[in-house]
């Protein structure tokens, strides 16, 4: 398999995992669950990093299945934690207490959406520097 090959598959996988996670995410905010974050919780990237990874280590052995070297040996599994500094977990912290709050004022006019889609709109540009960041580590050390 050709290394465009290879990179064609990452990007299909990462597309693929945005739109499975947040695809409808701004439509749920504001139309069908305006005023619950619903499954949107700030462990979802590490959720999202897991299934990434376990796609890339399926993909290794694919393309290298008599090298010795594991995935776990050539990728830090530490993506997240080394993406994300403390001032980027603040405003995500910030975004969930603020999508988490409904006021009475929010309950009445059913305004909350905004908070929760900014909130998932955080998430969702953390995942996606994490896929990409993920997919060039991949890319640049295994092939």
């Amino acid at each position: 398999m050709e290394k465009k090959e290879i990179e064609a598959l990452c990007m299909s996988k990462q597309e693929e995992l945005l739109e499975k996670y947040f695809g409808n995410a701004v439509y749920e905010a504001v139309v069908l669950m305006p005023e619950t974050i619903g499954s949107y919780t700030t462990d979802l990237p590490r959720q999202i990093e897991a299934e990434y990874f376990d796609y890339l280590k399926a993909l290794w052995a694919e393309i290298a299945p008599n090298d010795t070297r594991s995935l776990d040996d050539l990728l830090d599994k530490r993506h997240l934690s080394m993406l994300m500094t403390e001032d980027d977990r603040e405003l995500v912290k910030h975004a969930y207490d603020d999508a988490m709050r409904i006021t009475l004022w929010e309950r009445l006019t059913k305004t909350n959406h905004e908070d929760v889609t900014q909130y998932k709109r955080l998430l969702k540009v953390y995942a996606k520097e994490l896929l990409v960041c993920m997919r060039i580590d991949f890319l640049e050390d295994v092939i």
